[in-house]
């Protein structure tokens, strides 16, 4: 059933990629002769087949049009997907709900759904269609994940011992949490050779992550647990930033922020936070993109650099 439900997945992501990315009409010909799914399939289980995953596509939500791509005949044989009508209207969020799709998105991309969408367009090239990837912006994964992600992810999911290979020595964890810190990361779990907690840069491992033993093979400590656990390498690294925000705006910059205390008056409706990053420079960025809802307080060097960006762009724009 696995194997079933996996091929069925497949041949409507391909289905779905392209009529999304289709110039024009694409007809039942080049569908059946395109997609791997129905390619060997005789003519009545062909129709079967494609009825059943037009009317899967549907019930998700995905509209699809039917025409022709010759304006002189009354004959429908094309199929399409209009970007337009597949795309959410716009919507907006909470900041709460903000930080969350932050959050989920900072998983995502050059992981396991991006490499399939990859995999679906050579394919649909490799059969002679002519898919244009502008049209799949909506379905674009856009985040890097770390080698061993996906693997790690999906032992910690299932609760499987992994195996890899770390600064070049094999380690037996059980896996507890994954974390990101400056576009790193981090893998915390029970270190088995060990018999203690230990913490796991992604980008240092040596060797594929390997699952190995049955599901369910052990349980995670609690949160509160887990995470007084948690360590990253070179916490204290990388720039920081005094900035005085003005109550209630400052979108990414305030979510990643702590506030801090701060002995000079600051201007009424603003307070004090203290923010990170890797580079002094993105620090400046981040806080000149915000415009009069900040003011860098401090350090020294770093308000020197942000006065100069805010000049900068005076001279080039201002009036």
């Amino acid at each position: 059933m696995d194997r079933l439900s996996k091929a069925k997945s497949e041949r409507l992501v391909n289905l779905l990629i392209m009529m999304l990315s289709a110039r024009g009409y694409v007809t039942k010909r080049q569908i059946r002769s395109t997609i791997e799914g129905y390619r060997h399939q005789a003519d009545g289980a062909f129709e079967r087949m494609f009825e059943r995953d037009k009317e899967d596509l549907r019930a998700a939500g995905v509209p699809i049009a039917t025409g022709s791509n010759d304006p002189d005949l009354d004959v429908e044989d094309g199929y399409r997907i209009e970007r337009s009508d597949f795309e959410l209207p716009p919507v907006t969020f909470t900041p709460e709900e903000l930080a969350v799709l932050g959050a989920a998105a900072s998983v995502w991309q050059d992981s396991v759904a991006a490499q399939q969408t990859v995999d679906a367009l050579e394919t649909l090239r490799a059969a002679g269609a002519d898919p244009d990837p502008e049209r799949l912006l909506t379905l674009l994964p856009r985040i890097p994940a770390e080698p061993g992600f996906d693997a790690a992810r999906e032992a910690l999911l299932e609760g499987r011992e992994i195996h890899f290979e770390y600064k070049g020595q094999l380690r037996r964890v059980q896996p507890w949490r994954l974390s990101q810190r400056r576009g790193r990361w981090y893998l915390l779990g029970h270190d088995l050779d060990r018999s203690a907690p230990r913490n796991f840069k992604l980008s240092r491992f040596t060797s594929d992550v390997v699952a190995v033993g049955p599901a369910g093979a052990y349980a995670v400590p609690s949160a509160e647990e887990v995470a007084a656990h948690v360590r990253f390498e070179g916490a204290g690294e990388g720039a920081f930033a005094v900035v005085a925000l003005r109550d209630g705006v400052g979108g990414d910059v305030r979510r990643s922020a702590q506030p801090t205390s701060w002995d000079a008056p600051l201007p009424e409706g603003f307070s004090a936070w203290r923010i990170e990053s890797i580079r002094p420079d993105i620090l400046a960025a981040d806080i000149c993109e915000l415009g009069p809802d900040a003011i860098c307080l401090a350090p020294p060097e770093l308000r020197t650099a942000v006065i100069r960006q805010l000049r900068d762009v005076a001279e080039r724009w201002g009036a």
